[in-house]
């Protein structure tokens, strides 16, 4: 068997060297299929001597990427997988060791870890995501955002005690696609409100104006705040976005609340949806609101939801769409197993090292 990107490869299985990580050269298909990660270096500047240098910049990049995606998140793996015949010929180091866990971890700290570095790297991902919106040809651009929990250890900067989590962690906001490409992904402290920095969809809106005629955003309870709102209208953004009951929306909602008529469907849940005009004393003008009440078998009182929003679909379908964002939860899972994430480790009093991680989340979350 020979892979695509190299066909002087050749796979078997008669012994002599062997390596348990051979998923690094299906890795690495992937990776020049799509074009995850060659492209990036363009953005990122190497600051090193070229006659000092022994491993360029894209072959740390890669290194460092495909380790985590093969769940070795740690640098220190990397002293004993630079020496691994799979992961050197994923790498193009067929003839040489890979980068060691020094070099590896000056990648983070002094090339990638400074502003400058992780603005760079950052730009550079968004690059990768690029090519995969182009290819799906839509004029529609849909952005879930949504931030997780991180849990950390140790004294780094940034790690707080979060009360809705109930333990210390990063904060991170992450922002999808509805398919799941990640199209940015931002460490923040783990004390801060779950929709700080929510305008981070402020430079992506920018980038894809040209290439999407319609652009929904989609947000949970945490972002439902007038400058967001404010923000989607000016920018010409649909927005579907949960709203928390209080007693006001309760009074507006309470006449339609009587039990649908007719025989319970299968599921045993009884729907009703409905149209409310409903303005916030911080709200500068009236906007519309769709609540959805369910009646569960068994169950006394409906469970009610609201979704303020900007469009103009019937009640059922923007109830349909708003319930769409579920799909980003489960890439934001795979942050949080040993690929990247749950094993931040402290480097005194910066956050370069875990700021630098999740900005490769775009790339692991890619391949």
């Amino acid at each position: 068997m020979r892979p695509d990107f190299n066909r002087a490869i050749r796979i078997d299985f008669q012994g002599a060297k062997i390596t348990s990580d051979l998923g690094f050269l299906l890795v690495r298909g992937i990776d020049e299929r799509f074009q995850i990660i060659g492209p990036r270096q363009d953005g990122l500047e190497d600051l090193r001597s070229p006659s000092h240098t022994k491993h360029s910049l894209v072959q740390m990049v890669r290194q460092r990427v495909y380790q985590m995606v093969a769940g070795y998140e740690d640098c220190h793996d990397a002293d004993y997988l630079r020496i691994d015949p799979a992961l050197r010929l994923a790498i193009a180091k067929d003839q040489q060791v890979g980068a060691s866990q020094s070099r590896l971890s000056r990648l983070e700290n002094d090339v990638l870890g400074n502003a400058g570095g992780l603005e760079a790297l950052d730009d550079a991902m968004t690059r990768g995501t690029d090519t995969r919106l182009r290819r799906k040809n839509t004029k529609r651009l849909i952005i879930d955002l949504d931030s997780t929990e991180d849990p950390a250890h140790g004294k780094q900067k940034g790690v707080a005690y979060n009360g809705h989590f109930a333990q210390n962690c990063f904060h991170p906001l992450f922002c999808f696609s509805s398919e799941g490409d990640c199209l940015r992904a931002k460490l923040r402290p783990g004390n801060v409100h779950a929709a700080a920095g929510a305008l981070v969809i402020r430079p992506m809106v920018e980038r894809y104006r040209a290439w999407f005629t319609l652009f929904w955003f989609r947000g949970d309870a945490a972002f439902a705040k007038p400058e967001t709102y404010e923000y989607c209208e000016e920018q010409r953004l649909t927005s579907f976005i949960r709203l928390p009951a209080n007693e006001n929306l309760a009074k507006l909602v309470a006449p339609h609340l009587g039990r649908p008529v007719g025989r319970p469907p299968k599921s045993g849940i009884q729907v009703k949806i409905v149209d409310l005009c409903y303005q916030a004393k911080s709200w500068s003008r009236p906007r519309r609101v769709v609540a959805k009440s369910e009646w569960h078998r068994g169950e006394l009182f409906p469970r009610i939801g609201f979704v303020v929003t900007s469009s103009r679909l019937p009640a059922g379908k923007v109830t349909k769409v708003y319930n769409g964002r579920g799909m980003w939860k489960t890439g934001s899972r795979k942050a949080r197993t040993p690929c990247i994430g749950t094993r931040p480790v402290a480097s005194g009093s910066r956050l370069t090292r875990p700021g630098c991680r999740w900005e490769f989340w775009p790339t692991i979350s890619s391949t």
